[in-house]
């Protein structure tokens, strides 16, 4: 795959993930603390108009295709050898980027039932965390495959890429709760987005720098 067509699909990835991110904020998005954004997001997505959730919900769509896209940068910034390695590290972050599409469009059906106080909240509330768990149980897998791509070799990028890795990012941003307002809550909030932003967009950046080089 050429470089405008990895770049292409980098650049996907990151709209992807800049739309999950609006998605994000449309549903609990909030100007605090990030202890805030683990204490009081329910709080805010009941205060919420329900259209402004529902568009929220609608942002999964073209997050989820920008994301999908996303994989193909993935796949082609990895060596051609071994194939398996290959497949499996584009392969993970498919199946993470079709999760993560999932899970955002459920939790819009859930904020929409906490907002009209619907009678099965606790019924989406479990349901939406089945979703959380596949996300966790793909995505770790996909950052180690990842780094290890990198460290060994098998990439496009230098070794040091392997610290500009989404799953690292999150695990920073997740717990992140010591930031102060008014960042705080968003980071925290949206720490998977961002750091699926930050990812794509290093990406491209070091693409273009090694073409201009």
């Amino acid at each position: 795959m050429t470089n405008p067509f990895a770049r292409f699909f980098g650049y996907a990835g990151l709209i992807g993930a800049c739309a999950m991110f609006a998605g994000d904020m449309l549903f609990y998005g909030q100007w605090g603390s990030g202890a805030d954004a683990l204490t009081t997001s329910l709080d805010v997505v009941r205060r919420t108009d329900p259209q402004r959730l529902a568009f929220g919900g609608f942002a999964s769509i073209i997050g989820g295709l920008g994301y999908a896209l996303g994989a193909g940068h993935v796949y082609a910034r990895t060596a051609d050898r071994p194939a398996w390695l290959r497949q499996a590290v584009a392969g993970s972050m498919l199946i993470l980027a079709i999760i993560a599409t999932a899970t955002h469009a459920v939790w819009g059906s859930f904020a929409l039932t906490m907002a009209l106080n619907g009678p099965s909240n606790a019924l989406v509330a479990n349901y939406l965390s089945t979703y959380f768990l596949m996300g966790g149980v793909v995505g770790a897998p996909a950052s180690l495959l990842l780094a290890a791509a990198i460290l060994t070799r098998r990439t496009r990028w230098p070794m040091w890429f392997a610290l500009v890795n989404p799953g690292l990012f999150y695990l920073l941003l997740s717990n992140a709760t010591y930031l102060p307002a008014p960042l705080g809550a968003p980071i925290v909030g949206g720490a998977f987005n961002i750091a699926f932003a930050l990812f794509y967009a290093f990406s491209v950046a070091h693409s273009m720098v090694r073409s201009n080089s």
